[in-house]
């Protein structure tokens, strides 16, 4: 199997050429897979990354000496 992208463009547009129509409507069909599968992945983990990096954020900003904020006392102003 080639191992580099224009062997493999050669190749898949020679499969492409010598196929008939179901052959290339598989091959198509396969791409478009491909392409999918691939922007989904990169999707993924650009959102696995953020969540880290917010979590990093968030815990690095804590100080273990101050408590949770809490109401002294409400007033309505007329």
């Amino acid at each position: 199997m080639p191992t580099e992208p224009d062997q493999q463009l050669e190749s898949w547009a020679e499969q492409y050429r010598n196929a008939g129509l179901i052959g290339r409507a598989q091959l198509l069909g396969g791409g478009a897979v491909r392409v999918t599968a691939n922007a989904i992945d990169s999707v993924l983990k650009r959102v696995a990354r953020t969540a880290v990096d917010a979590e990093k954020a968030f815990l690095g900003e804590l100080d273990p000496n101050v408590s949770d904020a809490k109401v002294i006392e409400e007033v309505e102003e007329r």
